[in-house]
């Protein structure tokens, strides 16, 4: 059954920040609607362009980039979300190379001042799991610590 109060309080939530399907699903959770009537929710709201899947992977990647994530984790998110893969992966592939690298190299940096160890062994482990829970490829972490010497 379709509640236009519970509607209303949808579009409020979607209009205030970029959502998807899932994050409506969780929204429609709290508020104990029938789990029968969300897919009606989500599809008005898609009509209705409240939900937008397209917008809402570009965004997420746009904020997350500035957040230094790397496309790994970013990827991992949005999978989760049921984001659709050929979305994730071009947005992903927008991500200028030189500015990805670049994030990496100035996280690399911050995190060598404040690694205590004992060898150049310990310490290029400790910045490479850093590095790798920050969602960066082991490939471009590579690279980095060539440049690094390390």
């Amino acid at each position: 059954m379709f509640d236009r109060t519970i509607y209303d309080k949808l579009t409020s939530y979607c209009a205030y920040q970029e959502r998807c399907a899932a994050d409506v699903r969780g929204k429609l959770f709290k508020l104990k609607t029938d789990k029968e009537d969300f897919g009606s929710y989500i599809e008005r709201l898609t009509e209705e362009n409240f939900l937008n899947e397209e917008r809402y992977v570009k965004s997420f990647i746009e904020a997350h980039a500035k957040k230094k994530w790397g496309k790994t984790k970013m990827k991992s998110a949005l999978l989760q979300k049921q984001m659709n893969s050929g979305l994730i992966k071009k947005y992903l592939d927008e991500i200028v190379e030189e500015d990805y690298t670049e994030h990496i190299k100035l996280l690399a940096e911050k995190k060598l001042r404040s690694i205590k160890s004992s060898s150049k062994a310990e310490t290029k482990t400790k910045l490479m799991r850093h590095l790798l829970n920050k969602g960066y490829e082991m490939q471009k972490i590579s690279g980095v610590l060539k440049e690094l010497k390390l």
